[in-house]
Parts: C-alpha cells; structure tokens; sequence
C-alpha cells in the first residue's frame, strides 16, 4: 500500500510540475501578445480582438491550477506567528491540523463548485464577452484545483511526518 501512495504521490506530483510549466509558459505569452498587440494597434494593423479576455481567462485558470504546485513547494502565505511561538512538538501538531482542515474546507469547496458545475452545464450560461467560454468550463477549473488542493493537503499531511525539521521549516520556491 505504501509504495502505491508513493507512486501516486510521484504521479501527481509530476502533474503539478506540468500545470506549473503551463501557467508559466501562458504568462510568457501574455507577456508577448500584449505588446504584439499594442504595436498592431498603434500602427493600424489591426488588433488581436479577443487577447485582454483571454488574459482573464488565463489568469483565472493559472491561478486556481497553479495553486496546488505553489502549496506543495511551501511558495504560499504563511503567518507563522504562532506557530514560531510553540515547540517544535507543538508547531508540528498545529501544522498537521491546518493541514487537515485546509483538506476539509477544499473537500467542501470541490463538492461546492461540483454542484455549481453541473448547474451551469445544465444551464448552458455563457458569460456576456466577447470570447465566450461556457461557464460550466470555468467552475470545472474552480472544482478541479480544490479537488488537487485536497490531494495537496492530504499529501502534506502524509509527509510531515517524514520531515526533517530543516526541511519542515524552509520554504521552497520556483522551479
């Protein structure tokens, strides 16, 4: 049993990498079609029409699936005041909860957004944009990022157990 959840740990941590490896690339991009736009625009060449919508969609989608990448490598807000009061005992107890109830409230939000999903398909709602992505689309993302946020926490969870205190304590980011 223990070498399956070290495969699937391994599986889906490579799934992160790649989520992350794509929203990096789509901000490049962005970075690119912006200006690319800007010059078309001023020179009257005409103009990449649906460019600043998908940019809202890319940014949405980037953040809610780059979110469990950022989690997993410990790149995300902390307040650790009171957890640098404690023992370390202590710190590390308090973190295995957080862990456990940040595996609840995303359960919870999955379960919500899977609603509000199927809502929306059943209602075939289309945002008024030029660039019209069905909403059903967008709350998916929504409820497929807490769905790998749940895995994140639960795999968090698994891990603190098998940290080094250097390694508990020091935040990794980038790449």
């Amino acid at each position: 049993m223990q070498k399956q959840i070290d495969r699937f740990e391994i599986g889906f941590n490579r799934l992160m990498l790649y989520l992350a490896g794509l929203v990096a690339a789509s901000i490049g991009l962005i970075a690119v079609l912006i200006p690319v736009n800007l010059f078309l625009v001023k020179t009257h060449l005409g103009s990449i029409w649906w460019l600043y919508e998908a940019v809202e969609y890319t940014l949405y989608f980037g953040v809610f699936l780059g979110a469990p990448w950022v989690l997993h490598q410990g790149a995300h807000v902390r307040v650790d005041v009171i957890t640098m009061a404690l023992r370390r005992e202590a710190a590390e107890r308090v973190e295995r909860a957080m862990d456990v109830a940040g595996a609840i409230l995303c359960i919870f939000l999955c379960f919500y957004g899977s609603r509000v999903t199927i809502w929306e398909f059943q209602d075939g709602s289309l945002p008024d944009k030029d660039l019209r992505i069905p909403t059903g689309y967008i709350m998916s993302v929504f409820t497929i990022s807490f769905l790998f946020l749940t895995i994140e926490f639960l795999l968090r969870f698994r891990r603190s157990s098998q940290r080094t205190p250097i390694e508990a304590d020091s935040p990794k980011a980038g790449f």
